[in-house]
């Protein structure tokens, strides 16, 4: 035994056992109950999702293991501007909304009181109870109004995780070499917090691999700092920055999947917004660009980019596909979301009216009218190329690199859906997933095979493969019903509002900030100057930085400002079935 570990086990066997480490006078560090504030002015407004699909929607398990509940629970930070006033360090989980977390209640599903998208789970490889993330953490979003909250399942969220990534790092490294007591009062901390979960998460483990567990404590937080220097995400430096609402899910995938290999590297400078999930059902291409038809290959992908863990040679993964499907059903649950009158107040009917007229011209031919709808129901939207949509292109061009695997150069999209297939197959072996069952959770009934079988495309070097992007056609017009609760707008997330989307693109803001939660009712869109009452910090968004064009979607930009403000208010009521074109199309 090491002799760190073995003054680590002397260590916490006494403090575990007394209860005099910490002075009667010295307060433990400050903590928020989520109880507090997760329910606090929260509407009452649903866009599909019962109280108790929420639950399990927010917090079940993809098999995300990105550090040890215990850990997360008894470490410290500094102070930032958006705490209490006061002295000292404080909780690291007080406020995780300053990353953009929304705060939920403690559950049956979630007994620790983690945010919206936190999910706990023991480990299958190490036993130790995990705190991972889910599709939620950025797939359901929120807006503010007057102190009111409205919840929208399946919307953006405003959150920054790469910077909960980089402070986890700091904060772990800072604790493990203060010689203030800060070191101490973790191991403490971290030995309660390791018995109360062990409670909360009862395993089959014994005594022995308890104190075992213990006396790792230290190594594990050396381990994970020294996890978080080399992880590729972090590893490659962003050129862009992600800020609030985006991640560069591309960048992040290949970085992940290849970057082992250090000439697979590659800086992320591409950041795509979230999308919206309601529709994906029926949606045929399921990224920003025609890349993806396959909903579990799409699905794992995900969860590896949320902190699933994988052997590249084995392809043994900790992602739970049985969960992904199990959220995947609960995503085709969800509606467009209504426009809540009682919070954001009514709809001008009469300009809604005239709106209507004005969509129908200016919109519908391109965002309600697909290039065909399969017999099974599948929706192939149009696609447009790059030079018509004028929007940042490297999200594009990017999915069309190449990587080096076993000394070859190929296509992205080639070396990352045979990883992920080999991911999927080996869940299916290890776990004995009936033929019938892997239908269902493909999804085959709405995508049958041989047409639709399970497949990614390079954007721009296959096109001319397909019918509906030939001739480099490559980002789809999807429909704008519920468009009003997703901004930032365009793929990138440039543009901060509907009034400066139908701005021309040389007179849309440079800059802007992203942090707070109010929402312009007026614009749609977040409120973009600094608000020092919000819980996150402010994040300005320039346009001028590499990924970050506001270019493109010149659309209704010649408009009068009447018909503008006419168009925008009927975006709040849009509806599926307002406007619907017959396809470009019958067959695919």
């Amino acid at each position: 035994m090491k002799l760190a570990t073995a003054l680590a086990v002397c260590f916490i066997l006494v403090v575990a056992t007394s209860a005099c480490t910490r002075r009667a006078s010295e307060p433990p560090p400050q903590t928020t109950s989520p109880d507090t504030s997760a329910s606090a002015n929260l509407a009452d407004y649903r866009n599909g999702l019962s109280n108790g699909d929420r639950q399990t929607f927010y917090h079940l398990s993809e098999g995300s293991e990105v550090i040890p509940l215990a850990v997360l629970q008894s470490l410290e930070r500094a102070r930032t501007p958006q705490d209490r006033s006061g002295e000292g360090l404080v909780a690291f989980m007080d406020n995780l909304a300053r990353y953009g977390f929304i705060p939920d209640g403690k559950h049956a599903l979630n007994p620790a009181g983690l945010p919206v998208g936190m999910t706990v789970a023991r480990s299958h490889l190490t036993n130790r109870v995990m705190v991972g993330f889910n599709c939620t953490t950025c797939h359901v979003g929120e807006l503010w109004r007057n102190g009111r909250r409205v919840r929208i399942d399946g919307g953006p969220n405003m959150l920054r995780l790469n910077d909960l990534f980089a402070d986890l790092k700091a904060e772990l490294d800072a604790t493990l070499s203060a010689s203030d007591g800060r070191r101490e009062r973790f191991l403490v901390d971290l030995a309660r917090h390791r018995r109360e979960n062990d409670a909360t998460f009862p395993g089959d483990r014994t005594l022995a691999e308890r104190v075992r567990d213990l006396a790792t404590d230290i190594e594990l937080a050396q381990a994970f700092v020294a996890y978080l220097k080399a992880m590729p995400t972090l590893k490659a430096q962003s050129v862009t920055q992600n800020g609030y609402g985006r991640a560069d899910a591309f960048g992040v995938a290949r970085n992940l999947l290849f970057g082992k290999n250090e000439e697979n590297l590659r800086p992320q400078n591409a950041p795509a917004s979230f999308p919206h999930m309601w529709g994906i059902e029926t949606t045929a291409w399921l990224q920003w660009g025609a890349n993806m038809n396959s909903v579990m290959e799409r699905n794992i992908g995900q969860s590896l980019g949320v902190g699933a863990v994988f052997d590249p040679d084995t392809f043994a993964s900790t992602s739970r596909l049985d969960h992904l499907n199990t959220l995947e059903h609960l995503v085709y649950k969800l509606t467009r979301p209504e426009w809540p009158a009682d919070v954001f107040g009514p709809i001008d009917e009469t300009k809604a009216a005239r709106g209507r007229d004005l969509y129908d011209r200016q919109c519908a031919n391109c965002h309600e009218k697909p290039f065909a709808v399969t017999p099974s129901g599948l929706v192939v939207y149009q696609l447009f190329t790059l030079k018509e949509t004028g929007v940042s292109p490297l999200v594009a061009q990017n999915f069309d690199d190449t990587v080096i695997v076993d000394g070859k150069t190929v296509r992205f999209a080639a070396a990352a859906f045979t990883a992920l297939e080999n991911l999927k197959r080996q869940y299916y072996a290890a776990n004995h997933i009936t033929e019938q069952t892997q239908a269902e959770w493909e999804g085959r009934d709405r995508r049958p095979p041989p047409q639709w079988r399970a497949a990614m495309r390079s954007t721009l070097a296959d096109a001319d493969k397909y019918p509906d992007s030939r001739g480099g056609r490559v980002y789809p017009a999807k429909p704008l019903a519920g468009i009003w609760a997703t901004a930032p707008y365009l793929n990138n997330g440039s543009v901060a509002n509907m009034w400066d989307l139908l701005t021309p693109p040389n007179a849309r803001p440079k800059s802007f900030s992203l942090g707070s939660r109010e929402y312009d009712v007026e614009k749609l869109g977040y409120r973009t100057t600094p608000d020092p009452a919000a819980p996150a910090p402010a994040w300005e968004l320039r346009t001028s930085e590499t990924g970050n064009s506001n270019g493109g979607h010149v659309y209704g930009t010649n408009l009068s400002d009447e018909d503008k403000w006419a168009l925008i208010e009927f975006m709040k009521k849009l509806r599926p079935s307002d406007i619907r074109k017959e396809p470009l199309r019958t067959t695919y």
